[in-house]
């Protein structure tokens, strides 16, 4: 899939909403969604699956994201600018998953149906949420660096979002699979990087600098991995410093085929925009949902990746 660069503006689509409750043409329901960003590869993936089930459904539907993923205020915004426009339900991936409950909160006064995607907030009110399990899968990254490392060392974190519940739990999960199975290994506090890969290439830089004992990096999403796998190119320590990261980007596979990542952590992205659609559309149709629906992870590597199942994930459109 190649990186575009896409504005926000290219996904709006227009249309007339009914008030949730009320009968409505089918065509005329509006199924939003706000992400948390729209450059990476992975929510180009999201916006993917999105799209897919809006077309099966025959609803309407668009996908916004703030310009980059610090903009906590600017997706506040996007929220309210939907809101606006009536939705009939709204999918959100949370930049923070406090600072958005007002927003989630106003949603529900105006009986919009909400479905959290790939980070949640702190409420009961979503109906649902569809991500990967970030806690499993931060320990799945934890057991497959311990391996590579044979259970000991010294590792560094690169993170995206302090504020988000996927960069939190992805370092929890790590840190505490370190912590229980693998005492000889010694993990630094985490460096976030707000998922930007330029400032994630400088910090993993200046951690290589600082502790010249590193024996690995932990990257928790797309523009974070990127960085660290850049900055271990550029320095020549491919191989030497460890890699795992997360979400596959063109890039980050051609980094686990060189060698320069030793594994990354792929989540289904198709599958979280599809099936959160879906959910919503179930939901505004009185249909029972799942709290909590779960798309695994899979661990992918320089020996699996040219698996038909592996490809599937990674290319979900061919």
């Amino acid at each position: 899939m190649k990186l575009r660069a896409l504005t926000a503006s290219l996904f709006i689509a227009a249309g007339l909403m009914a008030t949730p409750g009320h009968s409505y043409a089918k065509q005329d329901v509006y199924l939003p969604v706000v992400s948390k960003g729209f450059m990476h590869e992975f929510w180009q993936t999201v916006k993917m699956g999105s799209d897919s089930a809006a077309k099966e459904l025959n609803v309407k539907t668009s996908f916004v994201g703030p310009s980059d993923e610090t903009q906590i205020d600017q997706q506040i915004q996007l929220i309210e600018n939907t809101l606006a426009r009536r939705p009939n339900g709204l999918l959100i991936a949370a930049l923070d998953a406090n600072a958005l409950i007002p927003s989630v909160e106003r949603a529900h006064s105006q009986n919009i149906p909400i479905v959290t995607f790939d980070a949640g907030v702190n409420s009961d009110i979503p109906v649902s949420f569809v991500a990967t399990n970030n806690k499993a899968a931060g320990a799945m990254a934890a057991d497959a660096l311990a391996q590579i490392l044979d259970g000991k060392g010294k590792v560094a974190i690169v993170a995206h979002n302090a504020g988000t519940s996927s960069a939190i739990n992805r370092i929890d999960g790590f840190v505490e699979q370190i912590k229980q199975q693998y005492p000889d290994i010694e993990v630094l506090s985490p460096l976030y990087s707000d998922g930007d890969p330029q400032r994630a290439m400088n910090q993993t830089m200046d951690v290589v600098r600082a502790n010249p004992d590193l024996s690995a990096v932990y990257g928790t999403n797309e523009g974070s991995s990127m960085g660290v796998a850049t900055a271990i190119q550029s320095q020549g320590l491919a191989g030497k410093i460890k890699v795992v990261g997360f979400d596959a980007s063109d890039a980050i596979v051609n980094f686990v085929e060189t060698g320069v990542m030793q594994g990354v952590i792929v989540q289904d992205a198709f599958q979280i925009g599809y099936m959160g659609m879906k959910v919503l559309h179930d939901a505004l149709n009185g249909n029972e949902v799942e709290k909590v629906i779960d798309v695994p992870a899979v661990l992918v590597t320089d020996e699996n990746i040219n698996d038909e199942a592996i490809q599937k994930i990674i290319k979900p459109l061919g």
